[in-house]
């Protein structure tokens, strides 16, 4: 495989996760409050080919926790509901954004979200 193979196949992931991103707003924004249970398998799913991207050079490495954190938030999830999904506290979970935050030098959760986004970190 060729570098530019390998790019194609790094654009295509990336374009499969911005559209699995959007099903998963649309659908928390149906579901989250009436069967929260049906976004379950989605989420894994995103989060699982989340995790698999390789971050731009030079980034500070996140944990494998920070980005699903940061992935679930970016899908508009709430302390709470990340805490659930990931079977930890919710102050574990602003632990990990705390942390996440400070590698990413962002102010705010939403700031973490887009500098991730932008070093391809989560979609």
């Amino acid at each position: 495989m060729t570098n530019s193979d390998g790019a194609e196949l790094t654009s295509a992931r990336h374009e499969e996760l911005r559209r699995l991103f959007a099903l998963l707003r649309r659908a928390g924004a149906r579901h989250a409050t009436s069967r929260p249970e049906r976004l379950g398998p989605l989420v894994s799913s995103v989060l699982a080919l989340a995790c698999a991207r390789t971050p731009e050079a030079g980034t500070e490495v996140l944990t494998a926790r920070e980005v699903d954190v940061l992935a679930l938030t970016a899908i508009g999830g709430r302390n709470r509901d990340t805490a659930d999904h990931l079977g930890i506290s919710p102050e574990t979970v602003k632990s990990y954004l705390r942390s996440a935050m400070a590698k990413l030098d962002a102010h705010t959760r939403h700031a973490a979200v887009q500098v991730a986004r932008e070093r391809n970190v989560i979609p």
